[in-house]
């Protein structure tokens, strides 16, 4: 009980000094504007819609896509810790916390398919933070030879990412 109202508190601290930082509100706002147009794009059948989703994230600001995600997990009940600064390669770009520990989150825009070395820098990022697991977000291909859940990172993209995003 303690710690879940301890990473409240950091959440919440996290939230409101993003928010006075001006580029990280301006992308938080667009991040909310671009999920409401993302919502309305609509293809002539769902596979159609689904491209042209796909092709939106992957048009999309970095920065504002990893603020659509990580309100994404707020949206869900999810506590979300936003950091102070963008980290741009490298590096986590936000924390969430369920059951009692956090979980690193990574998102990354991809034209083509995922690269596995990415997967493993992000691996190797949860390690130095003391993570036990992450979320590896992208709008890429996910090869087939690459699990759903590699170790301790679960990735989330394609149809999961769009139902999660919507």
């Amino acid at each position: 009980m303690l710690s879940g109202m301890m990473a409240r508190g950091r959440a919440w601290l996290s939230r409101i000094q993003s928010r006075r930082k001006r580029g990280h509100g301006r992308r938080q706002d667009a991040a909310v504007r671009r999920n409401g147009t993302l919502c309305e794009i609509v293809g002539a059948d769902a596979g159609e819609t689904f491209a042209r989703r796909v092709g939106y994230l992957r048009k999309l600001d970095p920065l504002v896509f990893e603020e659509m995600v990580l309100d994404a997990f707020q949206c869900k009940g999810w506590i979300v810790e936003r950091n102070s600064h963008y980290t741009g390669d490298g590096g986590l770009d936000g924390k969430v916390y369920r059951d009692n520990h956090w979980i690193g989150i990574q998102c990354k825009r991809y034209k083509g398919a995922i690269q596995s070395a990415h997967v493993d820098l992000f691996a190797r990022d949860l390690h130095k933070f003391g993570l036990s697991e992450g979320y590896f977000v992208h709008t890429g291909r996910t090869p087939a030879g690459t699990r759903h859940r590699q170790g301790n990172v679960i990735i989330l993209s394609g149809r999961e990412l769009m139902e999660f995003l919507l």
